[in-house]
């Protein structure tokens, strides 16, 4: 790995804040605060003396974190300690490592290997899970197949397509689970308490297409329609911060992502804390409205992008309106957005990136 920052001996003080390229803790490094970083490749095998908030496309944590790990990455790998929680959504995640507190992902792979430990719970949402770790608390979430090898401490409530229980496996509690067919239970595998099905009926491709017309098809298409009417005034009304927006997202992809992943986790954290101060009452209200409206929003730049270089390889040499490239990015988002399994994937880093993006055109806005 090529790495634009090597960080030798480091003792430093205050939350850190790292941008660029790609970024190497060694094992002398301590940082005696929270490290807020936006990266490639990201290699920590020192020590973080407070949070861990990362956005990247490979971040390995194999030192210490005394805090939580939040991170919005391609590739999430926890091989060393984290003392707090760990909070990752990304495409694929493998811990094997110790997390003392929670592990909460949305991924497409989430892979909990034999010498991890996880001290409480884990929620998970994604498509694939293996389990050969140790889960101390409940294990709860819904994936598309699961495989459990190792042990859970307490209980397990689960929705999945596909459940395994291998010989190895100990749930030393509860275990309910929700999905078409009854779980594979190998010979030798201890369930300790109860064990419920709920038999999920299999819907037929009629039915589930009559499902989606009666009960969701109009509501998604109000809410695409409203998104949509937003997207035009902002075009014509803040033409060239869309503009600006839509190029962070195309030239500053990372870093719109990473930048937009810190202050959607940082922004609630000051407004609450506003919240505590009578004189800050008032500029936490106006901070809560500005949030809710930009998250609102922050699918339009990303949807911008995508129908730009869409309609580029359509009719070209022709440069594309931002309103007819948002209006198809638009619709081709929502389609992303109902993807089983991946469709909370997609969505956060949509939301992460666009979020970013808006913050990055309005510091390239003269004045």
């Amino acid at each position: 790995m090529h790495d634009a920052g090597i960080l030798g001996y480091i003792s430093s003080y205050g939350t850190q804040y790292k941008s660029g390229g790609n970024f190497f803790f060694p094992d002398t490094s301590i940082i005696e605060d929270d490290l807020v970083i936006a990266g490639g490749n990201i290699k920590l095998d020192g020590t973080i003396g407070g949070d861990l908030i990362c956005a990247s496309r490979y971040l390995v944590q194999n030192g210490l974190v005394t805090g939580s790990l939040n991170s919005a990455t391609q590739n999430l790998e926890v091989l060393g300690v984290v003392n707090g929680s760990v909070r990752g959504f990304a495409q694929n995640i493998n811990i094997n490592g110790q997390i003392n507190q929670n592990l909460i992902v949305f991924c497409s792979v989430l892979n909990i290997r034999a010498d991890a430990t996880i001290e409480k719970d884990v929620t998970a949402f994604g498509g694939e899970m293996t389990l050969d770790g140790r889960i101390g608390g409940d294990l709860k979430g819904s994936v598309g197949t699961i495989v459990i090898t190792g042990e859970v401490g307490k209980d397990v409530s689960i929705t999945a397509t596909n459940i395994t229980l291998m010989p190895t496996a100990r749930i030393l509690g509860n275990f309910k689970y929700k999905s078409e067919k009854p779980a594979k239970i190998e010979s030798g595998a201890l369930i300790s308490g109860e064990t419920v099905w709920t038999k999920q009926e299999p819907k037929k491709e009629n039915e589930s297409a009559s499902l989606f017309t009666a009960k969701s098809l109009i509501t998604k298409t109000l809410f695409l329609l409203a998104l949509m009417i937003t997207g035009i005034v902002i075009s014509l009304v803040c033409k060239k911060n869309a503009y600006q927006a839509k190029q962070a997202v195309s030239e500053s992809f990372l870093k719109s992502m990473g930048l937009g992943f810190v202050f959607m986790v940082c922004i609630p954290i000051a407004i609450l804390i506003l919240l505590f101060t009578v004189i800050g009452i008032p500029i936490a209200v106006i901070a809560l409205f500005a949030y809710v409206i930009l998250i609102y929003v922050a699918k339009i730049p990303v949807a911008t992008f995508v129908g730009d270089r869409i309609l580029k390889l359509l009719i070209k040499p022709r440069e594309p309106s931002l309103i007819w490239s948002m209006l198809l990015g638009l619709v081709i988002l929502t389609i992303l957005f109902n993807i089983p399994y991946l469709k909370w994937l997609i969505y956060f880093i949509v939301l992460f990136t666009g979020f970013g993006a808006i913050l990055l055109s309005q510091k390239q806005s003269p004045g």
